[in-house]
C-alpha cells in the first residue's frame, strides 16, 4: 500500500508541473519601449541635457491608447533606462485584434510642459493632443515622438520604437568683422534676443510641426559674448551658448 501511495504522489507532481508550464507559455506579452532614439540630422547637441539631445535617450513620458482616445493604457507614464533596456511601473500587455497609438515627450516630467489629450475620434492617428510649452532661459529642449501598431490574430510583441524629433529651434549667433583693415576692430558682448515666452502646439493634426500658436508675452534670451577679445579684420566668433526657442 505504501508503494502505491508513493507512485500516485509522483504522478500528481508531474501533472502539476506540466500544467504550470502550459500556463506560462500562454501568458501575455509585455509592451516595451526599447530601440528608442533621437533624430539629430539637423540639430547640434546641447550639452546642458545630454539625455534629450544625443542619439540615445534615457527618460521620457508616454501616453498610450487602445483603439480610441478613451481606451487609455498609458497616461504620462515615466519610462527610464538606456537604449537597450527601458522600464516603467504600469506594466501593460499586448492584446490581439486591437489598434494601438503611442506618443512620447521629453524631457520627462518637465514643469514647463502641459499636456491636454485630444478626445476626437481620429486624434491618435496623428498624435497626442495639445501641448503648451514655457520658455525659461532657453536651455530646455522639447522632443516628441508618435507611432501606431495594428494587431491581428497574431501578436507582434516587438518593442515600440520611438523616433524623437525636436519641436524647438536651436539658435546661435556668429559675427564676422567685415572691415578690410586691422585698424577697425569689433567686440560683440551681451548678445540677447526677444522670443515668445510660451506657445501651444496641436499634435493631433497631420502638419503639427507648423502649428505653434505663440503667446503675445515675450522673454529675453541671453546668449553671452561673441568673443572675449576684439575681432580683427576678417575674423569671426560665435556666442558662448546655444538657446532653444519656439519657431
Amino acid at each position: 500500500m505504501k508503494k502505491l501511495f508513493v507512485c500516485a504522489l509522483a504522478v500528481g507532481m508531474f501533472t502539476a508541473c506540466s500544467q504550470d508550464e502550459t500556463i506560462s507559455q500562454q501568458s501575455p506579452m509585455q509592451i516595451s519601449f526599447n530601440g528608442t532614439f533621437v533624430e539629430n540630422a539637423t540639430r547640434a547637441d546641447v550639452a546642458t541635457d545630454p539625455s534629450t539631445t544625443t542619439n540615445s535617450i534615457t527618460a521620457f513620458d508616454v501616453w498610450g491608447f487602445m483603439d480610441t482616445p478613451d481606451g487609455v493604457i498609458f497616461e504620462n507614464e515615466d519610462v527610464t533606462g538606456t537604449q537597450g533596456n527601458f522600464s516603467y511601473a504600469n506594466t501593460q500587455y499586448w492584446v490581439a485584434n486591437h489598434d494601438y497609438y503611442f506618443a512620447a515627450l521629453a524631457p520627462m516630467n518637465s514643469e514647463n510642459v502641459k499636456v491636454t489629450v485630444t478626445k476626437e475620434k481620429e486624434a491618435p492617428k496623428y498624435g497626442l493632443g495639445t501641448v503648451s510649452f514655457d520658455i525659461t532661459d532657453g536651455s530646455e529642449d522639447l522632443l516628441y515622438a508618435a507611432t501606431t501598431r495594428e494587431l491581428g490574430d497574431e501578436i507582434d510583441d516587438s518593442p515600440v520604437k520611438f523616433q524623437f524629433n525636436h519641436l524647438l529651434s536651436k539658435v546661435k549667433f556668429t559675427f564676422k568683422n567685415g572691415f578690410l583693415t586691422n585698424n577697425m576692430k569689433v567686440a560683440v558682448t551681451n548678445v540677447r534676443m526677444s522670443a515668445p515666452k510660451s506657445a501651444t502646439i496641436n499634435l493631433a493634426q497631420a502638419n503639427y510641426a507648423t502649428a505653434w500658436e505663440l503667446d503675445t508675452e515675450a522673454i529675453e534670451l541671453a546668449f553671452g559674448n561673441a568673443a572675449g577679445e576684439q575681432l580683427a579684420a576678417g575674423a569671426q566668433a560665435s556666442t558662448d551658448n546655444y538657446r532653444l526657442t519656439i519657431p
